[in-house]
């Protein structure tokens, strides 16, 4: 792959989590300025080893990583000027979103194949109200029904998700 298309790959993925990594920095750093440094100063550490980087893993966790990294050693040479918890305390932090943001995509992956099993119907209703942003009224008006029919009708759906995902992310078990 030649650097330019490298390049966009690396940008569409850092596109896709930049606030999820910021909220963790700012969250570690209590501090929107420094946050703000730091996510700049992540993007291009993470830029710059991107080639590192492997295709089909979690980017969101392994850029969570970096900025961890960096907001350790933020704090460590600021520990005189600025209070601070233990640094325990922050690993667990950064531990924990790391783990979040690894059963946050499980669950979104779940959720991609649960959607796929819904019946065409139910989908374009999903399409109409999530991606087209329709009202409940258009999306009646649209499909000529009811628009207490068509609450039913996502409600059925929502249900119908949720006990896919959750069954899906127990391993089939429920």
């Amino acid at each position: 792959m030649d650097s330019k298309s490298r390049n966009r790959e690396f940008f569409e993925l850092y596109g896709q989590c930049q606030n999820r990594v910021f909220s963790v920095l700012f969250m570690l750093l209590h501090n929107e300025s420094d946050a703000e440094d730091l996510l700049q100063d992540t993007a291009a550490t993470m830029l710059e080893k991107f080639d590192q980087y492997k295709p089909g893993t979690n980017f969101t966790a392994w850029a969570i990583t970096i900025a961890k990294n960096k907001a350790l050693n933020f704090l460590q040479k600021n520990a005189r000027v600025r209070p601070s918890f233990r640094d325990d305390i922050y690993e667990r932090i950064a531990e924990l979103e790391v783990k979040e943001e690894e059963q946050f995509s499980d669950r979104t992956s779940a959720l991609q194949k649960c959607l796929k099993k819904l019946v065409v119907l139910d989908q374009n209703i999903l399409e109409m109200r999530y991606h087209q942003e329709f009202s409940m009224k258009k999306i009646a008006e649209h499909l000529g029904r009811s628009k207490t029919g068509i609450y039913h009708t996502m409600a059925r759906i929502h249900t119908l998700l949720h006990r896919c995902v959750k069954k899906s992310m127990s391993g089939g078990r429920l």
